[in-house]
């Protein structure tokens, strides 16, 4: 699963319309979830996506229906794809290859020792890689004024 979420989750646990959930590889998904986001009745002005191809499926639902990617909502993928380059999409990137490594090590380490943590958790680094599909959220429209009788 896949989720399409809300960059400003303050407070979002009684907010679970702020987090929507699509099969990866699914336009049609894809579409659907940001129909659901763009009908909040506060829409939000940027969708991160676990996925970099889930994120340019976004960004041509976003474009087909007429907002402008980043003018008007800002686009972030994740893993750094080559789909990512491609798109000019901003991604969130990670090290397969330290992954891979790390795994391999704490691995070893429960077949030499039975007795290891089981439960051990790693942090590793990522970092933002900023293309064109962000920018700073656009103004707020002011709210329309009657005109003094």
């Amino acid at each position: 699963m896949v989720r399409l979420q809300h960059p400003a989750l303050d407070g979002a646990a009684g907010q679970q319309n702020l987090v929507v959930a699509t099969p990866a590889g699914d336009k049609r998904g894809a579409a659907e979830a940001v129909g659901r986001l763009l009908g909040l009745r506060e829409p939000p002005t940027a969708v991160f996506a676990e996925q970099d191809e889930v994120a340019v499926a976004v960004i041509w639902t976003l474009r087909a229906t007429g907002i402008e990617v980043p003018g008007q909502m800002s686009v972030v993928g994740f893993d750094d794809q080559p789909v990512a380059q491609w798109f000019d999409l901003t991604t969130v990137a990670q090290s397969p290859s330290r992954i891979g490594r790390e795994a391999g090590e704490l691995a070893l380490s429960l077949i030499d020792d039975p007795g290891a943590d089981r439960e051990r958790h790693l942090v590793l680094p990522t970092h933002v890689i900023p293309r064109t599909t962000t920018a700073p959220p656009p103004a707020p429209r002011p709210e329309p004024q009657l005109p003094p009788d």
